[in-house]
């Protein structure tokens, strides 16, 4: 891949003040504050996080969480649903600690009090989504999965003792030494602080605002993928990008688009065309609920053969009632866009979602830098493969956050007295841009990923985008780099370069990376 700087941050960052603790957790999503919650308590942790515990990707989860948690299903048939998923692409051993740490560590969010949605009886509501085979998908309050888990994981995090929240404070640059990673540079307002740590997890999320279109709150850019790549940790399967099917149809062009969860086609929801033909019955044995790459591009090529920009959503076979209950958050947002459901189709269409790809990791989180672990959406745990398999997300968060946790309480690294500080400050930048060269940046980045790095990908395509992206990282490598928004604008170029080179790498379609023959201009 093409040589990036080793730091962002500037000659101010020399004298920064300096926080030690045992560890650092950088990301208060799901899969941070899980991890955190099973740290030793005798560890002292930071906890570092750009915005606050209702801003992550976790927070927006609606569909649920993947688990064998019914009688009627095994470990086999979850697997097995994942590796088809997941294109041949997935890593065996992960898929099934992922599977079979799942129903245990679905039993542990219980026991915290995490509101999971449930019958008369008591017992687990269970609901299917696409490329499963089975209903094996837990909720809370119906399509609010994430927001519940997050708040209830952040409510518990906050009361311990030995966790120690730092919001609004965004991670500039990892730092290591001849041991491994030995702490973090952080920004909080103007001032740049050093956090000291050989134990350090990243669980920063995605990358999805660097696409012009995306389901992902605005922080989304991979800020965590990037500090690591610069600090030498190996990535995976950057190509593998998720797009979400259905998104709900705006009026305006919203930061964040809105997402019809999958769940929805689980209840019996089906997709139609403006002439209301059910176009996906013939497409694949499992019609709606096919795998999200494969619903994704049968969407694409209907929108071609009749030359609209969007599908529908039917859910008429579901009472107002049911949907209303089942769905609250979806149905309150389409009746707030004057669609009446369940009598009025859901305009629909493809939005980046997630990244299959990420920080390289093994079994117990751990990247190719000692000390550094990797949890969530910002890791390759070898999960995914080629296709995320819908609801195995937050899933991953959960075994992963928890075994990287646990891997540090057995192998604590303590800090010792040598630490690499941020005194070197070789090939930083010194040219002074303006602001507006930075928010020109920003757009000509999300241009080049939504024109050559979508659903299908043309090889002219992609090596035009690269060429364009070079062009904007010779600009960015000679910036005075000095706020948060310039590290932003920095770390989208940079993963937005990973991500096409290896596509570009790539030579054949499989999963989410798709070969076209050409893409028009």
């Amino acid at each position: 891949m093409t040589d990036i700087r080793k730091y962002l941050y500037n000659e101010k960052a020399a004298g920064a003040e300096e926080y030690p603790f045992d560890v650092l957790i950088i990301g208060s999503g799901i899969a941070g504050l899980y991890a955190a919650l099973h740290l030793d308590e005798s560890l002292q942790c930071a906890m570092v996080t750009k915005a606050n515990i209702d801003e992550s990707n976790s927070y927006l989860a609606q569909g649920g969480i993947a688990a064998v948690m019914s009688k009627d299903d095994d470990f086999e048939g979850h697997i097995q649903d994942t590796l088809t998923a997941g294109a041949g692409l997935c890593e065996l051993e992960a898929v099934k600690v992922l599977v079979e740490e799942g129903p245990e560590n679905i039993r542990t969010l219980i026991d915290m009090q995490i509101p999971f949605d449930v019958n008369s009886e008591g017992d687990l509501l269970i609901t299917r989504e696409g490329g499963h085979h089975m209903r094996r998908i837990v909720h809370c309050g119906g399509d609010a999965t994430g927001k519940e888990t997050t708040k209830q994981l952040g409510r518990l995090a906050l009361k311990k003792e030995n966790l120690h929240f730092f919001f609004e404070s965004y991670l500039v640059d990892l730092l290591t030494d001849e041991k491994g990673v030995c702490g973090a540079v952080v920004m909080v307002g103007e001032e740049y602080r050093i956090f000291r740590s050989r134990n350090v997890i990243l669980a920063t999320g995605g990358i999805g605002q660097i696409y012009e279109y995306t389901t992902n709150p605005t922080g989304a850019v991979g800020d965590g993928i990037a500090a690591a790549h610069r600090a030498g940790a190996v990535l995976s399967n950057m190509e593998m990008v998720q797009f979400h099917p259905t998104t709900l149809i705006a009026d305006d062009k919203p930061d964040r688009l809105f997402l019809i969860s999958e769940a929805v086609r689980g209840e019996g929801a089906i997709l139609r065309n403006s002439r209301g033909e059910a176009f996906m019955k013939d497409k694949h044995e499992l019609a709606d609920l096919a795998p999200r790459d494969i619903v994704t591009r049968e969407i694409i090529k209907e929108l071609d053969r009749i030359n609209e920009s969007h599908v529908f959503l039917d859910a008429s076979s579901m009472t107002t009632e049911f949907f209303s209950n089942r769905f609250p958050t979806i149905y309150n947002q389409c009746l707030n866009k004057g669609i009446n459901l369940t009598a009025d189709y859901i305009p629909v269409r493809p939005a980046q979602h997630y990244l299959m790809g990420g920080v390289k990791t093994d079994l117990d989180a751990r990247t190719s830098i000692e000390g550094l672990y990797c949890c969530g959406e910002s890791a390759e745990s070898g999960i995914h493969g080629g296709n995320r398999l819908a609801s195995n997300s937050v899933l991953e968060c959960l075994v992963f956050g928890r075994r990287a946790a646990r891997h540090i309480n057995a192998n604590f690294r303590p800090s010792g007295e040598k630490n690499v500080g941020p005194a070197n400050v070789e090939a930083l930048g010194s040219i002074a841009f303006s602001n507006r060269f930075y928010e020109q940046a920003e757009k000509t980045v999300k241009r080049i990923m939504t024109k050559y790095a979508g659903p299908e990908r043309s090889f002219d395509g992609m090596l035009k985008g690269i060429k364009e992206l070079e062009e904007i990282k010779e600009q960015l490598d000679s910036a005075y780099l000095s706020n948060p928004y310039h590290y932003k604008v920095y770390n989208m170029m940079q993963n937005a370069l990973c991500i096409l080179e290896s596509a570009y790498a790539r030579k054949e379609s499989v999963g989410a990376h798709y070969i076209v023959a050409s893409l028009e201009d």
